[in-house]
């Protein structure tokens, strides 16, 4: 079964919110960085697409400062009540939460910069998108987007665990069936090209560790969980061949029994003024 459309891979419950945010930590330093890099500074009027939780407004706000502003956009209402919560506890005013998707952004005026992160792969047609967002950008404006790699080789351990590669190939097999592209964060270049963009700055990060206490094997059981009506749905695979209560516990001794260290999947990032 493949989709036109691509469908939403993760839940909406509370507890995918908290795993949101788990993840978002390990996440924004890199996000942080090309931020900086593609030239968000202070004073700036920031559109975050597909906010969720916040994380990547938060980090916005932070560089923009008292004198610009956010606007995280996000069809989701009821997440954008964590996020603007996590903006009360931070002190961050200079931030607001509109629900609402990428097609809506122009209601809401001209900005700097627009940016994104792990929102373009559930698009139907992300090159169009971009071109009416870089629409509502001022002169010398930013555009900056962030990617999963979601191919059979943007995710592994050294040396190979092979529970983690079939955890891994239900991931890839039930984006594919989602009708999500395996490479959409090196797809990005092509996006933004064929958006009559001009030719973006690339980089690409990954989270790497090993040990007992390392982050990857909750971060990839609660990635499950959140997809098992998904992966289910689709037949990629039985939640008795899945087994989620246990796959963290099993993921993390594999890897400790194999001396070996997890390589979260490839983030892709790309940016450009337009």
């Amino acid at each position: 079964m493949t989709t036109d459309t691509p469908l939403y891979l993760m839940g909406r419950s509370d507890r995918e919110t908290q795993r949101l945010i788990a993840v978002g930590d390990a996440l924004n330093p890199f996000t942080r960085h090309v931020l900086h890099e593609a030239g968000l500074t202070e004073g700036m009027r920031v559109l975050d697409v597909g906010t969720g939780a916040g994380d990547v407004a938060l980090l916005a706000a932070e560089i923009v400062g008292p004198s610009g502003h956010v606007i995280g956009l996000d069809q989701n209402p009821t997440i954008l009540k964590t996020a603007f919560a996590r903006a009360q506890a931070a002190g961050r005013d200079n931030i607001s939460f509109v629900a609402g998707d990428c097609t809506s952004a122009a209601a809401h005026g001209r900005f700097d910069a627009v940016v994104g992160r792990l929102v373009l792969m559930y698009l139907p047609n992300p090159a169009d998108t971009i071109r009416a967002l870089a629409d509502q950008l001022n002169p010398g404006g930013v555009i900056a987007f962030q990617d999963y790699n979601l191919s059979r080789e943007s995710c592994r351990t050294s040396p190979p665990v092979p529970l983690w590669q079939q955890v891994w190939d239900w991931v890839v097999d039930t984006a594919a069936r989602a009708g999500i592209p395996a490479e959409i964060g090196f797809g990005l270049r092509r996006t933004f090209l064929r958006a009559g963009l001009p030719e973006p700055q690339m980089r690409l990060d990954s989270h790497v560790g090993g040990g007992p206490d390392a982050i990857a094997y909750a971060w990839m059981a609660e990635s499950i969980r959140s997809m098992l009506p998904l992966i289910t749905g689709l037949g990629v695979a039985t939640e008795e061949e899945i087994d989620v209560d246990t796959l963290a516990d099993r993921l993390g001794d594999a890897t400790v029994a194999g001396d070996a260290v997890a390589k979260a999947p490839d983030m892709v990032s790309a940016w450009t003024t337009v």
